[in-house]
């Protein structure tokens, strides 16, 4: 770095909420005597987000500034110093592209965030009709965006890279020999490291849900798609498999609600089960196994050992996750058991966990063996006071 940090300033794309404001570690920068804002460009970056979502856990957070303008936003960076180190959330494309090109031309450094999950193309597995039904304006000129190396186009490479996880595809990074690249552990598993400290309680007889808010996430409208399955055949689905795993294993089914879902807002959509938001680690310790589609919150059954099985529904398997569920399940030698058949499920064959596939899931996406436990946040504090 060309100079000492004293301020931080988080750009996002999503409405700011308390789970950011703990994911992105400010009470630890502050304790470490950064001075932070958020600056939220929601309204320009994610129009259909910031006029159709509300988090459910707002953040009151005070330095939190809200850009509602291109126009504003730029002249905003145009008039910070240097002694400013900005962390982009969001990625480089043709939408943030003009983010970035400001942030290079007043040459301020940036560092980008980045974690590994696994990639699955599509391309492959979609006959030429889906793929062109599939293709919009945005999409078309992102993918041809990206073919143009960022330094032909004004972007200075970032100053750092914090990259959480191995197995991470660099090669459409705005990054070159220059950047410095810091290396951690996935975000998850710092929530993991405080769970484990609470005081250990025995394995309860309930089995968790890590809900994906299917037919309502709001990262569809962040990619411009329509919503996936119309929720009352969904949940009713959803409410047959688990009665079915009540009734056949015992278990009283939780839903670890997803962390962007409003579940306050709708029906009740899980007949009477309970739905709980922000306790998805403590949930999954104490369950006996894990049912899910495809989440980020794998890290957790991953995490604490816990088997895991895998759902689908014929309408899921006709969009764009159904063959990325498929995978996932793959990944841990499963299948994934659609909602819409009999169910017949063979009980020693789901609730066995694949200790290597774990194992190697654990290595390449949450933590590599032998790195350090220090956290995220603690990890990018000690290289800043370092290079100071």
């Amino acid at each position: 770095m060309t100079s000492s940090k004293n301020k931080i300033i988080f750009f996002i794309n999503s409405p700011f909420n308390e789970r950011d404001y703990d994911r992105f570690g400010i009470e630890i920068l502050k304790k470490n005597r950064f001075e932070v804002e958020v600056w939220d460009f929601t309204p320009f970056l994610s129009p259909k987000v910031f006029k159709n979502y509300i988090p459910p856990d707002k953040s009151n957070f005070e330095k939190c500034y809200i850009f509602f303008t291109e126009r504003e936003a730029i002249s905003a960076i145009n008039k910070l110093p240097k002694s400013c180190l900005i962390i982009c959330m969001f990625s480089y494309n043709y939408n943030t592209y003009t983010v970035y090109r400001t942030l290079s031309k007043n040459r301020l450094e940036y560092c980008i965030f980045n974690y590994a999950f696994p990639s699955y193309t599509l391309s492959n597995r979609q006959n030429l009709f889906k793929k062109l039904m599939n293709i919009t304006h945005e999409k078309l000129l992102d993918h041809l965006f990206m073919f143009i190396p960022f330094k032909f186009l004004g972007i200075r490479p970032a100053t750092m890279a914090l990259l959480l996880g191995e197995r991470i595809n660099v090669s459409k990074l705005p990054i070159n020999q220059t950047t410095y690249i810091i290396r951690s552990h996935h975000l998850d598993y710092d929530i993991y490291l405080k769970e484990i400290q609470n005081p250990i309680q025995a394995t309860e007889n309930i089995c968790v849900f890590l809900d994906g808010y299917i037919p309502f996430h709001p990262d569809f409208l962040h990619k411009g798609a329509s919503y996936l399955t119309p929720p009352e055949e969904y949940y009713q689905l959803l409410c047959n498999f688990f009665d079915f795993i009540e009734k056949s294993y015992g278990v009283h089914v939780i839903i670890a609600a997803n962390p962007r879902s409003n579940y306050e807002n709708h029906p009740d959509y899980f007949g009477g089960r309970p739905v709980i938001r922000g306790k998805t680690a403590e949930l999954v310790k104490k369950s006996k196994f894990v049912i899910l589609h495809e989440t980020g919150a794998i890290n957790f059954p991953v995490l604490f050992n816990k088997p895991m099985i895998f759902i689908t529904t014929d309408m899921l398997r006709q969009s764009q996750i159904g063959p990325l569920i498929d995978f996932m399940a793959s990944l841990f030698d499963k299948e994934a058991i659609n909602l819409n058949n009999t169910f017949k499920i063979d009980w020693e064959r789901e609730l066995t966990v694949n200790e290597e596939a774990y194992w190697e899931y654990k290595n390449s996406y949450i933590k590599k063996d032998g790195t350090k436990e220090t956290s995220v946040w603690q990890t990018l504090v000690n290289y800043l006071k370092s290079s100071n």
